[in-house]
């Protein structure tokens, strides 16, 4: 799922899958998916599509990552609001279970926007603003499982 918008309460996505547009609440939203007995740090799960049930996954970006070769693309504005999503709720503490054990004294990466960040991409405020064109949808051609 793009997401596409983070306020105070929740982030609006766009279903891969069905192109829906959702809010999720960040109450609703934790960092961590367990995958056996391993829960990923990297990972928030998003709620069920309320419309075709589908579930998606945002990743942080990895440490070390490179730098985006397309600034103010919509990849590299979506990769931003997923990193700061992700350092928002460490810093609510919405952890999965699993993960506030495997981790005990030790830290998550964050990467929360920083206030240059903010003013210089998202001047009016923690949304995406492109034009419809340049927002990636399913093509009709791909089927989803």
């Amino acid at each position: 799922m793009a997401l596409h918008e983070i306020n105070r309460q929740h982030v609006l996505q766009r279903c891969s899958r069905c192109d829906s547009d959702n809010r999720a609440s960040l109450d609703a939203l934790e960092v961590g998916v367990a995958r056996r007995e391993d829960v990923d740090d990297g990972l928030v799960q998003l709620p069920p599509c309320p419309s075709c049930r589908s579930t998606e996954f945002l990743i942080r970006a990895d440490e070390g990552e490179p730098e985006n070769p397309t600034p103010g693309s919509f990849g590299h504005l979506h990769r931003l609001l997923v990193d700061h999503l992700h350092a928002e709720l460490l810093q609510r503490g919405r952890l999965h279970a699993g993960l506030k054990a495997k981790l005990g004294k030790r830290t998550v990466v964050a990467r929360p926007l920083t206030q240059e960040a903010r003013e210089r991409w998202f001047p009016k405020g923690l949304k995406i603003e492109v034009a419809p064109d340049d927002v990636p949808r399913r093509s009709s051609g791909v089927s989803s499982p």
